[in-house]
């Protein structure tokens, strides 16, 4: 099915949002960031305290709805802690609108924009699911690694932290993959839109989009820019061998890492709590809010 109607049947992110938004009686804030991309806020736009979410869905699908009640869900807990947190999504262009590393691009203008605008650096964590949770490292790659044509990011202080849920980790043939028959992604869609989004791509860029497949020492010294990591996977989903074998490699070169594997959770599970008005939470989703709320303070 081509891009056109795949937006016609999903929608856009920003469409997504605002009626997701209306649905929760929210105001619908929007920062435009230029390099047509935006930051759409879960409620008020706060700048003290901000979590900056990349959304998954392959590089080639918008948000969907109930990613965002799951962050709000975050939201309202760290304020029951006493922790108010601004929560920007990126809307980001998608595939094959625009190929990689765009989307890099413009993950760092909405970083630059958060820091040139007084957010401190120990102040901000940035999140990110599956193909999210692959942007969240390709933007640690580029901290690490400045890609030529992308304006590097040098905070003077370390971020607060970086969380990867489900991350995709590796998208090209040779990835371990197993649960197809229990896992909600399964292994013909991982293999079909890997090799879109790497059609075409230049052998430079494989360490920014394939991050299983980078140097051994390609993310040492992680930990002098972002204060802490967290990790997670589904024990049942198709890339957990993948995504865990990546964390202890990352989390060798990086100590203050933790990696969760959900008993009998699949892909992004912590989301699949939210599909009704009102969830049955799984045992990573307290979790998270834990190591989000450590991180704040």
């Amino acid at each position: 099915m081509d891009a056109k109607r795949l937006t016609y049947i999903m929608g856009t992110t920003p469409w997504v949002y605002a009626t997701w938004a209306k649905w929760y009686n929210l105001e619908a804030t929007v920062t435009e960031l230029g390099n047509d991309a935006r930051l759409l806020w879960i409620g008020p736009k706060r700048m003290e305290k901000v979590i900056l979410y990349l959304h998954g869905g392959g590089y080639a699908f918008p948000m969907q709805s109930f990613s965002a009640t799951f962050w709000h869900y975050v939201q309202q807990q760290l304020e029951s802690r006493g922790v108010k947190v601004g929560i920007g999504i990126l809307n980001y262009t998608l595939v094959p609108t625009e190929p990689f590393p765009m989307q890099l691009r413009q993950a760092v203008s909405a970083v630059e924009y958060l820091l040139s605008n007084g957010v401190q650096p120990e102040n901000i964590q940035i999140v990110g699911d599956s193909a999210g949770g692959n942007l969240v490292l390709a933007l640690l790659s580029h901290i690490l690694h400045p890609l030529e044509g992308i304006l590097p990011i040098a905070p003077k202080k370390p971020f607060a932290g970086m969380y990867m849920m489900s991350p995709w980790v590796r998208l090209s043939p040779g990835s371990t993959l197993n649960n197809d028959d229990l896992d909600v992604i399964t292994e013909p869609v991982l293999k079909t839109s890997g090799k879109v989004i790497l059609s075409g791509l230049p052998e430079s860029l494989t360490s920014y989009i394939e991050p299983s497949l980078a140097p051994e020492r390609w993310f040492k010294g992680a930990h002098t820019h972002v204060e802490k990591f967290l990790i997670t996977a589904g024990d049942k989903e198709c890339m957990c061998d993948d995504i865990t074998e990546f964390a202890h490699r990352f989390q060798q070169k990086n100590k203050e890492t933790q990696i969760v594997t959900q008993p009998d959770g699949v892909h992004d599970d912590p989301y699949l709590d939210f599909f009704v008005s009102q969830p049955k939470l799984g045992v990573l989703t307290p979790a998270i809010v834990d190591w989000i709320h450590e991180g704040f303070n």
